[in-house]
């Protein structure tokens, strides 16, 4: 017997599986234009992501030469029911059975050191994989959320956690455990043909079983991912919460977002009930096939053409050589999101990695040239703004004017490059903000957003924008907003905390820190979009001398303002009206009536196809 399984296993192991193997997951699997993975894309692509998984290939490889050994030396438990019935039994050899025994529970010990060990691996290839990985995906996540187009990118550091939980949970081991199916196959066909035959039967059925699984769990992963991202949008919604209490609109929200929750956990449920119904059939599939291979074994024990050790010994291989398949219906659900997962990243990586590499520039001097620059907003194809064009020397100060609507705000977001133009340029000292690096261009800039959001941490590390704090560059932009001796009130002066979003402070404090954060690093061109709006009288004499010493030292100034009195600081400015340059010149010929007047296009197209060319 021992021989004939040698014999047995050395051939199986012969075969080479993995190309049989790699040719069903190719048939089972989307093919890679679907942007899900397949065997064919993992080795033909060459994304970071690829590159990251491959170098983690060796650990792979350690990780399934672990799994190969544990599950051959699973068939020690068939060998030592066989030689306790065939020998000690019939021999009545004590000594056999105490060697047999202490074989046994030294394989069981190496077994459970191996496990540990094999989980230890896949554990830490997940957290290396994460860990090379989420640095740039979440540079994309927040890019993604100023309006940088690329696919995936809002839900890709969620996406990298479920692949990460696959590699390093019971997924991958699952699908390691299945590769010595061969071996228990030929296990059973060196006892005797019929038994091989009839275990292959079973392997067969139980694999149309799965298959049968795979394609019905895709269509409601499908149906579960689309409940998934409407429920998102809806959750997104809490950022607002305050203004739906305010104007009682909880209990309509609540009724929303619990329908579209509710649908999300419908579909999720029956994925589940799925899955559990397939493993259910799967386990009681093992157990008839186990005892139905007893059965027979007992047949040919009778006939005298295996012995009585083979019987209980076929017994526990024939439920090793299906337990696999088990597994591997109860993960599937987590295999169908990773699958997923791994697509949506592929994307992404694809297309982050297809844009240009961008040079490092110079420190620019101020100088900003807007030439027929169209905007929308990102996701839409109406123009915001439209044929809109100027030109301001370095060190100067602009005040951009006009009503609600008209576009402002959407001007700054173009001035700072947080939203791309759809047609037309913004250029800096010559050069497109699409030419810079994103973290390089921003050096450079000062933004001071109509709402003003700090992060959680001190005074000083939202003023040094959380790098490393020059103390001497902090109080000096502190100073020059007028906020230092505000800061200093506090208890902590500038190790006060500011709490999540700056609720610590009032709306005043947070302005006048917002404002010393923009000014932080002398930067070349600073925009202020209503720096006034929550300033008393106090807060409006410091503004309006930061905006002299900063002319003085050659920043260039652009400011939204609703109010009359800061127009007298600014050397130009420009009129907004309907999306258009009304009127643009120095501030005593736009005041006097006398600006270069720019009119409205009366007949400009509403809808454009965008150019969003992605900054950084």
């Amino acid at each position: 017997m021992a021989r004939h399984l040698t014999v047995a296993m050395q051939r199986a192991v012969s075969a080479a599986p993995w190309k049989h193997l790699s040719g069903n997951l190719a048939r089972v699997l989307p093919s890679a234009e679907s942007g899900r993975l397949t065997l064919g894309s993992f080795l033909s692509e060459r994304t970071a992501l690829n590159r990251a998984l491959s170098r983690q290939r060796l650990a792979f490889v350690h990780a399934a030469l672990i799994s190969l050994f544990l599950s051959v030396s699973v068939l020690t438990g068939s060998i030592f029911v066989e030689q306790v019935n065939d020998r000690v039994m019939v021999h009545k050899q004590l000594v056999t059975l105490v060697i047999l025994f202490g074989v046994l529970v030294l394989q069981l010990a190496i077994a459970g050191v191996l496990t540990k060990f094999r989980d230890a691996i896949l554990e830490r290839v997940g957290l290396q994989l994460d860990a090379e990985l989420r640095p740039n995906l979440f540079n994309w996540r927040v890019r993604a959320a100023v309006g940088l187009r690329l696919p995936h990118a809002q839900q890709s550091l969620t996406d990298l956690d479920v692949l990460r939980g696959f590699i390093s949970g019971s997924g991958v081991a699952a699908i390691y455990d299945a590769i010595p199916i061969p071996i228990y196959l030929a296990a059973c066909f060196a006892m005797h043909v019929w038994l091989g035959w009839f275990a292959a039967g079973g392997l067969a059925l139980v694999f149309m079983t799965a298959v049968v699984q795979t394609r019905t769990q895709s269509r409601r992963a499908a149906q579960l991912s689309g409940a998934n991202v409407h429920n998102d949008a809806l959750t997104d919604t809490f950022k607002n919460i305050e203004a739906v209490q305010a104007l009682g609109m909880r209990v309509s929200f609540r009724r929303r977002w619990t329908s579209a929750y509710r649908r999300f956990l419908s579909e999720q449920a029956a994925l589940e009930d799925e899955a559990a119904l397939f493993s259910s059939v799967t386990r009681a599939l093992t157990g008839a096939f186990s005892g139905l291979c007893m059965a027979l074994g007992a047949y040919l024990a009778i006939r005298g053409e295996i012995s009585p050790g083979n019987v209980i010994g076929v017994m526990l291989i024939a439920g090793k050589l299906l337990q696999p398949l088990g597994t591997l219906s109860a993960e599937w659900p987590s295999f169908l999101r990773a699958r997923q997962a791994y697509g949506r990243l592929q994307a992404l990586f694809r297309a982050a990695e297809a844009a240009p590499r961008r040079l490092a520039l110079p420190r620019p001097d101020g100088h900003v040239e807007v030439s027929g620059l169209a905007l929308t907003a990102p996701g839409s194809s109406r123009f915001i703004l439209s044929q809109v064009s100027f030109e301001l020397p370095a060190g100067s100060a602009t005040a951009v004017v006009g009503p609600s609507g008209a576009g402002k705000s959407s001007l700054v977001r173009a001035l700072v490059g947080i939203w791309a133009p759809a047609l037309g340029s913004v250029r800096i000292d010559g050069s497109e903000l699409q030419h810079w690096d994103a973290d390089a261009l921003g050096q450079h800039l000062g933004y001071l957003p109509q709402n003003v959001e700090l992060l959680s941490g001190t005074i000083a590390q939202n003023i040094a924008r959380f790098g490393a704090v020059d103390d001497e560059a902090v109080l000096e932009a502190a100073k020059l907003a007028g906020v230092h001796e505000v800061i200093q009130q506090l208890p902590q002066g500038y190790s006060t905390e500011v709490g999540e979003g700056g609720s610590a402070l009032s709306g005043g404090q947070r302005q006048r820190i917002g404002l010393a954060r923009a000014i932080y690093g002398n930067p070349s061109l600073v925009v202020l979009d209503e720096p006034n709006s929550n300033l008393d009288a106090v807060g409006e004499a410091a503004l309006a001398e930061a905006l002299q010493a900063l002319t003085k030292r050659g920043t260039t100034c652009v400011l939204i303002t609703h109010k009359a009195n800061i127009l007298t600081l600014v050397d130009y400015i420009l009129v907004l009206k309907d999306g258009t340059v009304s009127t643009f010149g120095p501030r005593d010929e736009v005041l006097s009536g006398q600006g270069a007047g720019r009119s409205t296009a009366t007949n400009a197209p509403q809808q454009l196809t965008t150019r969003h060319a992605a900054v950084g």
